[in-house]
């Protein structure tokens, strides 16, 4: 059951970035980005032109942060858009669904991984079905590897079970440690206890 759900997951996100495209899967990723980054560093600044230089109240801070939030998105996406029928037209269509394709692999693997992360808070490792597997040892190293960018605290709660890292994914160097608030790299930890 495990696998069918990581399997469904990796491959709904392929099926995605194969229909849509590199440029609409590329183009997707960054509108909610950017919209985002707009609506934190420039909502407060709306919500102050829609109070009209007054102090701005709730309804105004939220009207502020969502209309920044909406304008990008809807700009980026036309934007987007255009893009794609460029693409279209040049005739790049199956270059473009190919490289789509890898973008929503790697995009499925990722939120497969993130998944492991989060059934490490739970029983489900302790599971027969999670000992059985054979996608977990394929994503394993990916979740531990993820676990890094968690506080120290929640680390110490993760549990992986019985899943071991696929082939010779133990013996491997690790992955590169995340960078701290500077850009520096961090000083390697030794990887959390799989029990």
């Amino acid at each position: 059951m495990i696998d069918l759900v990581l399997a469904a997951v990796i491959g709904a996100s392929a099926l995605f970035g194969l229909l849509r495209g590199f440029i609409g899967a590329l183009a997707s990723l960054l509108v909610w980005l950017l919209a985002g980054w707009v609506a934190f560093h420039y909502g407060a600044q709306v919500a102050g032109i829609l109070a009209e230089g007054g102090t701005p109240g709730a309804t105004e801070l939220f009207g502020g942060y969502a209309l920044s939030f909406i304008v990008v998105m809807i700009v980026v996406g036309l934007v987007g858009w255009l893009v794609r029928l460029l693409v279209k037209a040049i005739g790049l269509s199956a270059l473009d669904r190919l490289l789509g394709l890898a973008l929503g692999l790697a995009r499925g693997a990722l939120v497969a991984c993130i998944l492991i992360l989060l059934a490490g808070f739970t029983d489900l490792p302790r599971e027969p079905s999670w000992a059985q597997s054979r996608l977990v040892p394929v994503l394993l190293p990916g979740a531990q590897w993820l676990s890094r960018w968690l506080p120290e605290w929640t680390v110490s709660e993760l549990d992986f079970g019985f899943g071991a890292p696929a082939g010779d994914n133990g013996v491997l160097p690790a992955l590169p440690p995340p960078l701290d608030e500077a850009g520096a790299q961090q000083a390697p930890d030794s990887p959390p206890a799989s029990n």
